[in-house]
């Protein structure tokens, strides 16, 4: 910690007033936690699963502190692989008042399941189809290099354990504000993508991460044009990137990581939806890992960005 902050911190504690303008915004919350509030994985198991997935929550540094307070939601895919980088970039950025406070819930395979428990993500990830492949040529190429047969694609079953199960079931335990947001990466961006059209409404901000929107013959494309075709506005703010190495590699080439996600940035422009906020982001020399950290701090900076302009600078100001 900074100095000034500790000293800020120390002082508050003992009773002396501190402008909170010129502070962390945790510095004078009296019991708050230096970090957010890591609680052990839980299993939860859906109705229409027959195998547990691993839900993990962060609750925010000032959680205990402030009991009548309420929180935003971020909700992360992929928890077993991503939460704990969600809830380490938060701890950063909320000391340096970049954003505000939040509870964050991690869901996906339990961990001790290993990448056989990740490997179901192909399927509860995928919108409905025959293929897990691209359209055209890319599509011909997936085939020959991962020739996946046929199963089942169970997006909308995963939607309805995250929205109607999960969702409710924790309101009644933790102190949500009512605002959700959703963090998806690769696969998990498609899904993201999907619930944007097939939920709409169910999440008011997202990050999607380098999406994998031309998988399943372009379903994600399809489910926006169906969407486009019975409503004439999209009411979320959304923050989208890929790494520009993405299109040198070859499996990601065929894959249409970096294109799809362009298309689908301009796809979504081009509608015009008033109620849309859309910022996009190609990162030069970042491939499908090595962008994950880079969009997500930039994606909740972006996202939260009148939050945060709210909470001022966290250091003292020329008089």
């Amino acid at each position: 910690m900074k100095a000034f902050h500790l000293i800020a911190a120390v002082l508050a504690s003992a009773g002396v007033a501190v402008p909170a303008a010129a502070n962390p915004q945790l510095a004078l919350v009296e019991g708050a936690r230096v970090n957010m509030d890591l609680l052990a994985p839980a299993r939860v198991r859906g109705q229409a699963f027959a195998y547990d997935h691993e839900i993990t929550i962060a609750l925010p540094a000032s959680y205990a502190a402030q009991p009548r307070r309420e929180y935003p939601v971020l909700w992360v895919l992929d928890g077993s692989l991503m939460t704990r980088l969600v809830v380490g970039t938060l701890d950063t950025l909320v000391i340096g008042n970049h954003a505000p406070e939040m509870i964050v819930i991690g869901i996906g395979s339990p961990a001790s399941d290993g990448l056989a428990g990740v490997g179901r993500r192909i399927m509860e990830f995928s919108p409905p189809g025959k293929s897990y492949a691209p359209p055209g040529l890319g599509g011909q190429r997936f085939k020959e290099l991962a020739p996946i047969p046929d199963f089942p694609h169970r997006a909308d079953a995963f939607l309805a354990l995250l929205v109607d199960e999960l969702r409710p079931m924790l309101a009644a335990r933790y102190r949500f504000s009512g605002e959700h947001a959703l963090f998806g990466h690769s696969a998990g961006g498609m899904l993201a993508a999907y619930a944007m059209f097939e939920r709409p409404g169910a999440f008011a901000k997202m990050i999607i991460g380098s999406p994998y929107v031309n998988g399943v013959e372009g379903a994600v494309f399809k489910a926006e044009q169906r969407y486009a075709a019975r409503r004439p506005d999209l009411d979320i703010d959304l923050f989208i990137g890929a790494g520009g190495a993405e299109a040198d590699e070859y499996f990601l080439a065929v894959s249409g990581i970096v294109s799809g996600t362009a298309k689908f940035a301009e796809t979504l422009h081009l509608r015009g939806y008033k109620s849309l906020t859309l910022e996009t982001r190609l990162y030069s020399g970042e491939d499908h890992y090595t962008v994950v950290p880079r969009l997500l701090g930039e994606g909740i900076r972006h996202l939260w960005k009148k939050e945060a302009a709210a909470l001022g600078s966290s250091w003292p100001q020329r008089p």
